[in-house]
């Protein structure tokens, strides 16, 4: 993955078995209300058997100072680059099948993000929801004191002194102006 300039925080681990089990149960239980479904069940199961565990082994998920950093893809490799300062949210999702092999799927949303539903998904990530908060925490964090936090406020800062030499200025113009109408 290609980060540059920026410092890991955390990389995150999938959960193999419990996303291929999950998988299988979740395809079984669409395909049980059809009869043609019912026969493709086990044809489905041994090919995410062979082909499940290396395309999971291709994912990947890295927390840094400044981004969260996806990787997927067997065939068709995916790349994407979340800034942290543009992570409007990290939900986290989980049905019941989800409860019962206890994984989740997060969800990333973006400001100026286009169409609907996530930018990214994530899911089996091990421990996902200390993994979100780690991602809020770190986003957080960044926006209130780290260096684009610091000037943003030191931009507010400088614009605040702005106004006050402005409103300072129209004070002493409305005063020579009373003055002068006190003398005629």
């Amino acid at each position: 993955m290609d980060i540059r300039n920026e410092t890991v925080l955390a990389e995150g681990t999938f959960m193999k078995d419990q996303i291929l089990r999950y998988m299988i149960a979740g395809f079984s239980f669409a395909m049980l209300f059809t009869c043609v479904g019912i026969a493709l069940v086990p044809i489905y199961a041994v090919f995410a058997l062979l082909i499940g565990p290396k395309v999971i082994a291709t994912w990947r998920c890295t927390l840094t100072n400044r981004a969260v950093h996806v990787q997927k893809g067997l065939l068709v490799k995916v790349k994407k680059t979340v800034p942290l300062e543009k992570i409007t949210d990290v939900g986290s999702v989980q049905g019941p099948i989800m409860r019962k092999f206890g994984i989740h799927k997060l969800t990333f949303e973006t400001a100026g993000q286009s169409g609907p539903g996530a930018l990214i998904s994530l899911i089996g990530l091990e421990d996902a929801e200390k993994f979100r908060d780690r991602i809020l925490d770190v986003r957080d964090q960044m926006q209130s004191g780290g260096k684009s936090g610091t000037a943003s406020a030191q931009k507010q800062d400088g614009a605040q002194a702005d106004q006050s030499d402005i409103l300072s200025d129209i004070r002493d113009s409305l005063l020579r102006i009373e003055k002068k109408l006190d003398k005629d």
